[in-house]
């Protein structure tokens, strides 16, 4: 592809992404004082002639017929990294037409140079970084940058990495910026911090700015509670009873209601995911997706199968078209750091609901105080079930879960969220220490030996 062709494809995403967030009233710029084109020229005096911006979005006070403030943006789809010579030459254009009333932001493919950086943070100028979203774990339906919020003691790095580092892989977000006064995932913090470092009064800023604040996660919170009734609804129709939860029942019902198809298909590495991929759905059509994996874990597979119909059970098709998942997604709970938060309220939800699906609580409950009773193990005050440095505690451990992996058919790590989500298993944690903790060997043994089967 020859380097128009390129440009014009990054101008095509940056104007669908924002005139995407105009429309839907996500936007900093209220969308009834904002207008946003592409290949518009603006007139420069030094030339004599119209200057075309890839993508510009202007800005109106309430009743004016003329922008009181412009949005310059230069869409650079390079194999290389965006230098300083290419902010500074941008920076001049646009001194030409409105110098006084606009601000300047470059959005690339590709990193910036550190020189480039300090160029535009000295300027004013916003740096974009942008990744395109069909090469992610989760594909929203809307930018994941919309209702981000970047905190910046925890994301500083991974942002700065995100704008800078050439091979830099994007898990989540689609947007890494720089504005003149600090680093953001947020499309929202990006325009307000770029926005404010002008000349034009506050009092007048606010009457453009979205009155309706910073967008919200479009994902609602489900507490635990409505989770377990909705799973119990489905063991219902399938006439569940106690033991191992048929997936195949659950799976052959939704393939007759709602046309789900559910395929075993060879290993996949995924670009964005430093685990082997377990798992897929995709809502249009509803399939899912069993990746072959190099040992076979059955408790591992059936815990995937779960998750992925906790997505269609929980009608996450209204926030997302697909998602795949690795072992690192069934980490209760997610770092709100590294994840945008329509992702970790999905992600959660699965997996509370996955839980629920195949250990359902009443029952699993009982047969955990049937055992402990059979296993002679009081509660000692510590709580049902505590693990720390004793090697008996451990071995109680063990045994417990050994005894409800095979009832249910799950793993050692998903009988071990179950307990804790009930309150039924506790850990003794240590902060990190230079020689190996007691508590963490016995855990690295585990995963080194895959007592986990």
């Amino acid at each position: 592809m020859n380097t128009t062709l390129k440009g014009d494809l990054l101008e095509g995403y940056i104007f669908d992404l924002f005139s995407q967030q105009i429309a839907a009233g996500d936007f900093w710029g209220n969308a009834k004082n904002c207008k946003i084109f592409q290949k518009k020229g603006y007139y420069s005096k030094d030339r004599e002639k119209n200057i075309i911006f890839d993508v510009s979005i202007e800005f109106y006070l309430p009743g004016a017929s003329q922008y009181s403030l412009v949005t310059f943006i230069e869409c650079k789809n390079y194999s290389h990294s965006v230098s300083v010579d290419d902010v500074e030459e941008f920076f001049t254009k646009t001194q030409q037409v409105a110098a006084s009333n606009s601000k300047a932001i470059i959005a690339s493919t590709a990193s910036f140079q550190s020189g480039a950086m300090t160029f535009a943070r000295s300027k004013g100028i916003g740096l974009l970084r942008y990744f395109d979203r069909l090469n992610f774990k989760w594909e929203l339906n809307r930018s994941p940058s919309t209702s981000a919020y970047s905190d910046v003691n925890t994301s500083y790095d991974m942002i700065l990495d995100g704008l800078s580092v050439p091979d830099f892989v994007s898990n989540v977000f689609d947007l890494y910026m720089q504005s003149p006064t600090g680093l953001t995932n947020s499309a929202w913090d990006f325009f307000e911090k770029l926005l404010n470092d002008t000349n034009i009064p506050s009092e007048k800023l606010n009457s453009i700015r979205n009155q309706k604040g910073r967008p919200s996660p479009l994902v609602p919170f489900l507490e635990q509670a409505i989770l377990e009734k909705r799973s119990l609804s489905i063991l219902r129709d399938i006439g569940y009873q106690d033991g191992e939860v048929s997936l195949h029942a659950i799976c052959a019902r939704e393939a007759t209601q709602c046309g789900l198809v559910v395929k075993r298909t060879a290993r996949l590495e995924h670009p964005h995911s430093k685990n082997t991929i377990l798992g897929q759905i995709c809502f249009a059509p509803l399939e899912i997706r069993l990746y072959d994996q190099p040992i076979l874990n059955s408790g591992r597979e059936r815990f995937t199968l779960a998750h992925e119909l906790a997505h269609h059970f929980l009608g996450h098709s209204k926030y997302m078209s697909r998602e795949v998942c690795d072992e690192d997604d069934f980490a209760l709970p997610r770092t709100g750091s590294t994840l945008e938060p329509d992702i970790a309220r999905l992600e959660y939800q699965a997996n509370i609901f996955a839980s629920c699906l195949l250990m359902p609580k009443d029952g699993f409950v009982q047969n955990f105080a049937r055992i402990t009773q059979w296993l002679g193990i009081a509660n000692r005050g510590f709580g049902a079930l505590y693990v720390d440095d004793q090697h008996c505690n451990q071995q109680h451990y063990l045994k417990v879960t050994h005894e409800l992996m095979g009832h249910y058919g799950v793993s050692r790590a998903a009988a071990s969220i179950r307990l804790e989500s009930l309150g039924l298993l506790r850990f003794y944690r240590t902060e990190p220490h230079p020689q190996l903790h007691p508590l963490q060997e016995f855990f690295d043994q585990l995963l080194n030996t895959g007592v986990d089967d």
